[in-house]
Parts: C-alpha cells; structure tokens; sequence
C-alpha cells in the first residue's frame, strides 16, 4: 500500500471536511493550542481542528466523526417516532 503525501492527505481531509459540513456537522479549525477533538453540541456533532495539527490526525478525526454519524443513523433507522408507542 502506497503512502500517503502531505498534499494527498489534504485533499483527502478537505474532502471529508465538505461531506461532514453538507451533513451539518460543525467543523471548526484554527488555533486550538495543538488540540483536536470531537462532541456533541445542542444536538450537533462538532470538530475542533488545530490548524497545526499533521494532516494524518485531521483526517482521522475527521473520519472518527463520520463513524459515529453512521452509527447514529443505521441506530434510528428502524426506531419508531415515538418510542412511547
């Protein structure tokens, strides 16, 4: 399997970036300290992004949220409305 270069990992974080905005996720970037992380806000995801952080460990947050998006999703899937029903 091929590695990854720093322009590669980019896009790819960019790409995923725009997927998680469009499903309204709140991807926030900029100087966090070196920090990154992820949670659940007034019923949103949200992602914090150092802007300095390797692009390998955006990318995985990135991905780690996408997970959790899906899950939540394939959850509620077969959930009825109104669970007192």
């Amino acid at each position: 399997m091929k590695k990854m270069t720093t322009a590669e990992l980019e896009e790819q974080v960019n790409q995923w970036r725009r997927r998680l905005t469009e499903a309204g996720v709140w991807v926030l970037t900029g100087n966090w300290g070196g920090k990154g992380g992820i949670a659940r806000y007034k019923g949103r995801w949200l992602v914090v992004i150092d802007r300095n952080l390797p692009p390998a460990w955006k990318l995985r947050l990135l991905q780690t949220v996408a997970e959790r998006l899906q899950a939540e999703r394939t959850d509620n899937a077969g959930a009825p409305d109104n669970p007192a029903d």
